[in-house]
């Protein structure tokens, strides 16, 4: 192996980590700074569309009715819940098909996409939020080779192309799903759960809103997301 190539690994390695390390940051600032904007650098403009009144609804009406039974069933067990509020920033996507329009077209690091609450949730921190991007194929490590099997605290699942809980209520999952205009590129969806959950039930709900994502572009086959979410792999 030529001195370029071994440079280049080693360039591509730290390109990894970094993008690695943006999603446990972003997840534990998130809890930190308990902020009601966009913890993306493509959120909008301008307050969140709540009012002081808000209409807390059944789990099958968030987010513009995207949760499918398995996901309702985990976000209640998650937060504790069975009533929610939904919020949304100008700009964003309010539904599935707003969502799936975004995607296409997106070009921003993360999209965000729907803040949901309970009535015992704390005013200035959504307990649950869901963000998507386009990750580069190379610098996805897969399931075999994740950097996360370094850190003791993440649980990693056989879901998608790598999928992993993370420390601070976080979980983050990748997974195939060809598109036209996005060749070499993965989807990538990743949630915050304030002030916390089981991992299985972060990772359980995040692999059924990814699942009806990818049923939505058509690539659910491609994708590998089950109808709900194994036990994470054995140390």
């Amino acid at each position: 192996m030529s001195v370029f190539d071994n440079d280049r690994r080693k360039e591509m390695r730290q390109v990894r980590l970094t993008r690695r390390m943006h999603v446990l940051l972003g997840a534990a600032l998130c809890a930190v700074l308990f902020t009601t904007a966009s913890c993306s650098s493509g959120g909008g403009e301008g307050g969140e569309t709540e009012g002081r009144d808000e209409l807390f609804v059944s789990a099958e009406e968030v987010c513009g009715g995207v949760l499918s039974p398995t996901a309702v069933r985990y976000l209640e067990t998650a937060t504790g819940g069975t009533e929610f509020y939904t919020s949304f920033l100008p700009g964003e996507p309010t539904d599935l098909e707003s969502l799936l329009s975004v995607l296409r077209e997106t070009q921003e690091y993360e999209e965000q996409f729907c803040r949901i609450r309970t009535p015992e949730s704390n005013p200035a921190m959504p307990a649950v939020q869901f963000y998507f991007r386009w990750e580069p194929a190379e610098l996805v490590d897969g399931t075999e080779n994740s950097t996360f099997r370094q850190d003791p605290e993440a649980a990693i699942y056989p879901l998608g192309v790598e999928a992993v809980a993370l420390r601070e209520g976080g979980a983050w999952l990748v997974f195939d799903c060809p598109l036209e205009g996005r060749e070499g590129h993965l989807l990538s969806s990743r949630l915050h759960v304030y002030p916390g959950a089981e991992p299985n039930d972060r990772i359980g709900l995040l692999n059924a809103v990814s699942r009806t994502v990818a049923e939505g572009f058509g690539c659910l086959e491609e994708s590998q997301l089950p109808e709900d979410a194994p036990p994470p792999l054995s140390r």
